[in-house]
């Protein structure tokens, strides 16, 4: 596939080359889309979990809220996924 990116994207895409941490356009543009993959992957469950929580809601399963509970088990579904807050 071949695609003339816009000057801007050239530019930055050299940017990362010349920071040393990549070799290749091929190698950002690798990253690049790895970084948006595992983006959007991370969206996707936090937007399942919200609708599991709201599926609970409706249902009746509700309990106390504990905030420190809740950030704990959130934490841990979102490394188990590998993302990080």
């Amino acid at each position: 596939m071949s695609y003339q990116f816009p000057p801007d994207i050239q530019q930055r895409v050299r940017a990362q080359m010349e920071s040393g941490q990549f070799e290749t356009e091929d190698d950002v543009l690798r990253e690049a889309i790895d970084t948006l993959e595992r983006r959007q992957r991370g969206l996707q469950e936090l937007r399942d979990m919200v609708r599991e929580a709201d599926d609970d809601i409706a249902a009746g399963r509700v309990g106390a809220f504990d905030p420190d509970r809740t950030k704990s088990a959130v934490r841990k579904r979102l490394e188990a996924h590998g993302i990080r807050d």
